[in-house]
C-alpha cells in the first residue's frame, strides 16, 4: 500500500492531529481512528491503526526498542499493511468465555479500550496489570493471586482477543540478548502524526509570513516547490 498523494495525506494528518491533540489517552486514540463510534475491542483497534499508518506513511514502519539487558537501541522495520492483514487472519475475538479454574468455573472477558482508560491512573505497570485483570475477571479477588496465577489468568484473557497484543522477537545487536518487544501501535502512530503535523505547521507558518499565502495555498504546493521556497526564505 502506497501513501496517499502528498496534499491529501498532509490534510488528513493535520485533521487527525487537530482532533487528537491535547486529549486524554483513550480519547486521543479514538480520534486517531478517524471514525464515528470507533471499536472498543483492542485487536480491531490495532488493525485499524496499522491500516491508517500504511495509508498515511507507507507500508514500511521503522520502530525501535531498547534492550532490557544493556539498554542499547534495537531498530527494526515492520510492514504495517501486511501486519494488519495477519491480524485480520487470526481467530475471531471473543468478548467473553468461561474457563475451569482451580476446580470451579469462572467468567472472563476480553479487555477493551475503556478498561485501559480506567486503569490509566495506576501507580505502576504491575498495579495496572492487576487492575486490568480485575476488570476482566469480575468476581475474582486478584489481589490474593500470586505471580504464577496472575500470569496464567492473563494468558487466558489474552487468548480471547489474539490481536490485542503485538510484540516482536528481537535480538540486541550489541549484547545478543533476546526479548519479546511489545509495540504500542496507537502511541507509535500518534508520535508520527504529531511530528508530521508540527513540521507542516512550521512550514505553513514560514511561507505565510514570507509570502502572505494562506494554509490551503501552501498545502497545494508540491514538496519540491515548497522546499525550494523554504530554502529561499532561509537564504
Amino acid at each position: 500500500m502506497s501513501p496517499a498523494p502528498h496534499s491529501e495525506r498532509e490534510r488528513r494528518i493535520l485533521a487527525l492531529w487537530e482532533s487528537a491533540v491535547g486529549r486524554p489517552r483513550v480519547q486521543r486514540d479514538d480520534a486517531l481512528l478517524g471514525e464515528a463510534g470507533p471499536p472498543r475491542a483492542l485487536g480491531a483497534r490495532n488493525r485499524s491503526w496499522l491500516a491508517i499508518r500504511a495509508a498515511l506513511f507507507g507500508r514500511d514502519w521503522p520502530l525501535r526498542s531498547d534492550c532490557p539487558s544493556c539498554a542499547g537501541p534495537c531498530e527494526f522495520v515492520i510492514d504495517a499493511a501486511a501486519l494488519a492483514g495477519e491480524l485480520a487472519a487470526l481467530p475471531a475475538a471473543r468478548a467473553a468465555a468461561t474457563i475451569e479454574w482451580r476446580g470451579r468455573t469462572i467468567a472472563l472477558r476480553a479487555p477493551t479500550a475503556d478498561d485501559l482508560g480506567d486503569v490509566s491512573g495506576a501507580e505502576d505497570v504491575a498495579d495496572a496489570a492487576r487492575l486490568l485483570l480485575a476488570c476482566c475477571a469480575p468476581g475474582e479477588d486478584v489481589a490474593e493471586l500470586d505471580e504464577h496465577d496472575l500470569a496464567a489468568l492473563a494468558h487466558e484473557i489474552e487468548s480471547l482477543d489474539p490481536a490485542a497484543m503485538i510484540s516482536f522477537a528481537l535480538t540486541c545487536p550489541d549484547c545478543g540478548h533476546g526479548w519479546p518487544a511489545p509495540v504500542d501501535v496507537a502511541e507509535a502512530l500518534w508520535s508520527e502524526v504529531r511530528e508530521a503535523a508540527e513540521r507542516s505547521l512550521t512550514e505553513i507558518d514560514a511561507l505565510a509570513r514570507a509570502y502572505g499565502w494562506d494554509e490551503e495555498q501552501v498545502l497545494r504546493l508540491s514538496p519540491v516547490r515548497r522546499a525550494a521556497y523554504l530554502q529561499l526564505i532561509a537564504a
